[in-house]
């Protein structure tokens, strides 16, 4: 109970934030392309930098989370690769919602109220290589072969790259600089999620025996690369926690960022994130019981 408590008090912002959106709809216009833009091109650059600059990380600890991290990623998204292919589906959502789970606002908050400040750096290291996974295969598959060149032109692969050299480099920066990069930083996930929500006044009921499909193929091939991973490698502790909660995590609202901008999927992508968030308040506490039971 306490579990689903925490979990409702990170969950209930999100939700309301989506509900303003929708509401929003009713007595205004907005552009959600528009917004879309504005999250890709200001704000995620400043959230990449900020987060990445202001890391201690240790290169033996970094590169033990690539390789976890890449097969959490890897797992999923060839099977829904394959399904797409052996299924027919067309949705270019389909695989990047399977491969790109939310790593940042579902987690880490997660961890660290269920696991204290170490599970929280042990989610920040895995999360990692998910920032530059997300503006590679994301832009890839939502927008297509001709997308290939897209992710070298997008700054948030820039700025992260510069905020992992400053960290690892341990290279100082003038406080002005991370002080903007934090406020700037900050309007990132009220924006996705106010976009999300006013995307949802377009989505058909139709829709919703897809987002059911790619949430639950998600959050499920989530667990089980996370089950794998952990009992190959012999994970425990903290470390095992970390990885379950990110690999167990719903669709990333990135998603829909990108369906709005490369593709003419945007309420689709709506329906697959929000109903991937919806989803995630029962399974998320599922997983914790799991992880205090096992």
């Amino acid at each position: 109970m306490e579990y689903a408590l925490r979990i409702l008090e990170i969950v209930f912002p999100v939700l309301a934030l989506a509900a303003l959106g929708f509401c929003w709809g009713f007595w205004k216009k907005l552009d959600p392309k528009a917004l879309a833009e504005l999250a890709l091109f200001l704000l995620a650059p400043a959230v990449m930098f900020d987060a990445l600059a202001r890391l201690s990380i240790d290169t033996r600890q970094l590169i033990h989370a690539i390789v976890i991290s890449l097969v959490i990623h890897i797992i999923p998204g060839s099977i829904a690769w394959v399904v797409s292919k052996v299924a027919g589906i067309r949705h270019r959502i389909f695989v990047p919602g399977i491969l790109i789970m939310n790593a940042v606002s579902l987690p880490y908050p997660l961890a660290l109220l269920a696991f204290g400040e170490e599970g929280l750096s042990q989610v920040v290291l895995l999360s990692i290589p998910n920032i530059f996974i997300t503006f590679t295969a994301g832009i890839y598959f939502h927008g297509g072969k001709t997308m290939s060149g897209e992710p070298f032109r997008m700054p948030a692969l820039w700025a992260a790259i510069a905020g992992l050299v400053v960290a690892l480099a341990a290279i100082p920066v003038p406080r002005f600089l991370l002080r903007f990069t934090h406020l700037t930083g900050r309007g990132m996930f009220p924006v996705e999620l106010f976009t999300l929500g006013y995307r949802l006044r377009s989505i058909r009921v139709s829709d919703l025996k897809f987002s059911l499909l790619v949430a639950g193929l998600r959050i499920g091939l989530g667990f089980a690369a996370a089950w794998g991973v952990t009992h190959f490698l012999a994970l425990e502790g903290v470390q095992r926690a970390a990885l379950f909660l990110i690999s167990c995590s719903p669709p990333a609202v990135l998603n829909y960022i990108f369906a709005e901008r490369y593709s003419d999927q945007g309420p689709l992508g709506a329906s697959v994130v929000f109903t991937g968030i919806l989803m995630s308040v029962v399974t998320t506490p599922l997983v914790l019981l799991y992880l205090e039971l096992t």
